[in-house]
């Protein structure tokens, strides 16, 4: 029998699902209801709709994808892997997101966005936004134009707390690009964790943010069931725990450097454009949003923005 250590706040204590997909670290069940719940192995930080186990495992070895999985009686069991998880004392995971004022957290969104040129520059949007190189495919050239033409427009809906129009323009960004969730699921992740820290600060956004999630669920079907989920939670004020981190980190001003590293180092590019993401919550004259530019012979240097 396993353990788990922890459980996060939106996990059924009741459902019957199947192995969605696996690998030596993750596995997501998709339940009858259509949430996707994740195991994770102690390298992993928690999710609001994660169950992390107290011990590491390989879980590839374990478990296949279409086996059937029940949850009942603070028992997760996989009976075609004689797996069996003991959920009784896990402790709950939350994953309460800080409030930040964009004004006061000025020098440490400067310290993110310095970490990202140094450390997470060179996939997916980033390359685009923080203009650590000039693109240099037909492909990264119609991502610069859709990015300049949808993200100047996604700030002015949030200044005005546009609903309507904001999903209308995440519409543009959900499924785009590659990866097990595209770039545009993870930068609207990052995006939507911006609002939600504003909102306990600002009035407009946090009325902005109660109307989105209408707004928000037509644009589901949009991408596949990882990045599905993903979204609906952070629609709901609900992140992966790097990130809650570094929004914390953001908002008292500490380890903001080890914070923004750690969410860097989520998958290929999904924490670089998660963080760009966030960026861009908070601040969008942080991004390089710009018409499109042929590649040249040298890149230009990283510079900050936002003073």
């Amino acid at each position: 029998m396993w353990r788990a250590d922890s459980i996060g706040e939106a996990v059924p204590q009741h459902a019957a699902g199947t192995v969605h997909s696996v690998f030596r670290h993750t596995c997501n069940i998709e339940t009858a209801g259509g949430e996707l719940v994740t195991l994770l192995t102690p390298i992993k930080g928690n999710s609001a709709h994660g169950v992390k186990l107290a011990h590491v495992v390989d879980l590839d070895a374990w478990l296949f994808a279409g086996q059937a999985v029940i949850m009942e009686q603070a028992l997760l069991r996989v009976p075609a892997a004689a797996v069996l998880i003991n959920l009784s004392g896990a402790s709950v995971w939350r994953g309460e997101i800080a409030a930040v004022r964009v004004h006061a957290c000025a020098a440490a969104l400067r310290q993110v966005r310095s970490t990202l040129c140094e450390r997470g520059g060179v996939h997916g949007f980033a390359p685009a936004l923080i203009g650590s190189r000039p693109a240099n495919s037909a492909i990264e050239l119609a991502l610069q134009a859709r990015l300049s033409s949808a993200l100047p427009a996604l700030a002015q809906a949030t200044g005005c707390h546009d609903s309507a129009a904001v999903a209308g323009i995440a519409a543009q960004l959900v499924g785009l690009g590659p990866g097990l969730t595209p770039s545009g699921d993870d930068f609207l992740t990052g995006y939507l964790a911006a609002l939600w820290s504003r909102g306990g600060a600002e009035c407009g956004i946090a009325a902005l943010l109660k109307r989105l999630d209408v707004s928000f669920t037509p644009l589901f079907a949009r991408t596949n069931a990882i990045s599905r989920q993903m979204l609906r939670d952070a629609v709901q004020g609900r992140f992966a725990e790097r990130l809650v981190q570094l929004v914390n980190a953001v908002a008292h001003a500490r380890d903001v450097v080890g914070a923004t590293v750690r969410t860097l180092e989520t998958g290929h590019s999904s924490g670089a454009d998660t963080v760009c993401g966030l960026l861009f919550g908070y601040a969008p004259d942080m991004m390089r949003l710009t018409a499109p530019t042929p590649r040249r012979a040298h890149s230009k240097p990283c510079v900050g923005a936002l003073t």
